[in-house]
This record gives structure tokens, sequence and C-alpha cells, in this order.
């Protein structure tokens, strides 16, 4: 029995990797389950993620992007998940990231922000689990960040996480509660992560619904304003599946789309990654 649930929470685990589709450029998230590799175990990920928009949203009005044009994102990320002990874990993701827009006129490439967190299973009783998270993002590279279009916020952030966890054999509920404390004119905000998944057989289904809650900054247009210091809201759902192909082989999928939002694109996206297991 336990070695089963061990099994079924690798299998969800490690569809975390495609969650770089919900923290594409600009990274704004570094969204988390409860599951923790054992000690010593290593899962890493090398993902590819694309993203576009027509439409985004001038504080809670939504428009089209200049001249009919769209906004088009890929990036491909690098991402890691190291059992340090049974209880405690390294995560670590890190994307190259390649932005343009024919409607605004620019476009970059390069690496974005490297966002690294250590989870800790404090407590657990039966099928209930919390799990706490620290961890820092950081730009990796200096970017212009006050363009409409741009690889990120070129900000230092310190990321804290909170998740309780149900998990049985084969089912799972993740609720994660967070908050960034953001440097520079970036306003803090409290990101919101809700799992739920099941594992049949060698693949893992999962859904996932994000939510950005800010509570200061300024709109794009007002007096002064600095698209940093923009209140960035969104909400987003979307769909995974990880699916087992060898001992220490998987591959993973993901969609995501955009339901609302505040300074941020209406955007869509999906991934694809394949999963390595040490």
């Amino acid at each position: 029995m336990e070695l089963r649930m061990r099994a079924a929470g690798t299998f969800a685990a490690v569809t975390l990797a495609v969650v770089a589709l919900a923290v594409a450029a600009p990274s704004r998230a570094m969204d988390i389950n409860g599951f923790l590799p054992d000690r010593g175990h290593v899962d890493v990920a090398l993902s590819y993620t694309s993203e576009t928009y027509d439409k985004f949203w001038v504080g809670k009005t939504e428009v089209a992007v200049p001249n009919g044009g769209k906004v088009d994102t890929k990036s491909t990320a690098l991402w890691l998940q190291w059992g340090v002990t049974n209880d405690l874990a390294l995560v670590a993701n890190l994307p190259y990231v390649d932005v343009k827009s024919d409607g605004f006129g620019l476009k970059d490439s390069g690496l974005q922000d490297l966002s690294a967190l250590l989870k800790y299973r404090f407590w657990s009783s039966g099928p209930n689990h919390l799990v706490g998270g620290l961890g820092v993002r950081t730009a990796v590279t200096h970017y212009e960040s006050n363009l409409p279009v741009t690889l990120g916020h070129d900000t230092t952030d310190i990321l804290f996480r909170l998740v309780y966890q149900y998990q049985a054999e084969h089912f799972y509920f993740s609720q994660q509660v967070g908050y960034d404390l953001r440097n520079k004119d970036a306003p803090n905000d409290y990101p919101l992560y809700t799992e739920l998944g099941f594992t049949a057989g060698p693949v893992t289904y999962s859904g996932f619904y994000s939510r950005l809650i800010t509570n200061s900054g300024t709109d794009i247009g007002d007096p002064g304003f600095t698209f940093p210091s923009n209140r960035q809201e969104y909400s987003r759902i979307g769909a995974k599946v990880y699916a087992r192909l060898a001992d220490r082989l998987g591959l993973a999928a993901a969609y995501y789309n955009t339901l609302d939002g505040r300074n941020v694109g209406d955007s869509h996206g999906f991934s694809g990654g394949v999963v390595l297991q040490f």
C-alpha cells in the first residue's frame, strides 16, 4: 500500500515539470504541489512552452494588440527537483525565452529568471500533509523590463509557499497559498494554485487552477507608470498529463487558458517535456 502510494506520488510530482507553461515570460509564479521525492532522488525535465495572445487588459479593460498583431512567447526550461531528505526537497527552474510581437514591433530573447525553492513537509497525518516553501526568483541576465513586450520584470523576489495536500492511493488534491515579496517598484502579490489529479497505470492526469492576486500597483496608462510596477492579476485553468515510458523516463504535456486578468495578456499556451528520474 505505502509503496503504491509513493509510486503514484512520484508520477504526479514530475508533472510539475510542465508547469513551466504557467510561468512563461514574464515569470510571475513558482507554483508547487505537496509531493516530495525520496532522499537522494532527482527528477530533471526539459520542457518547451509556446504561448500567444492578440488581446490584453489595460487595467480591467480588454483591448486588441496594436495593428492587428499578436504576442508570441516561446520558452525552453530546465527544471529539477532533488530530494535532500525524505521531507526536504530543492526545486529549481531556469527558462530561456524568445518573445516577439508584430503588433508592438518588439522582440527579445535570452535567459530569463532563475527560481529556486526549498520544500519542507512539516506535518503528515494519514492522507493529509502540510508542506512549506521558501525560495528566491532573480534575473540571471540584464534585460529591458519597462516595455509592453519583454522577457520579465528584472527583479529579485522572495517566495513563500504553504501547501495542503490530500493524497490517497491513486488520487490527490493540492492547494497552495503563497506570498511574493518583490523588490524595486514591482508590487507584492499572492499566488494561489489548486491541483487535482489521479493516476491510472503509468499515466497521471491532473487539472489545475492558478490565480494571482495583487493589492497595489499601477495600471497601464496611469501617470508615471512603469510596466514592472503594474498591478498584474490573472485567473487561469489548465490540464496536464504525464506518461511513464520506462523506470527513469517519462513524457509530459499541458495546456492552459487565461480566464480573466488585469494588465496581462489574454493568453493561452501549451507545453511538452521529457522527464528523467535518477
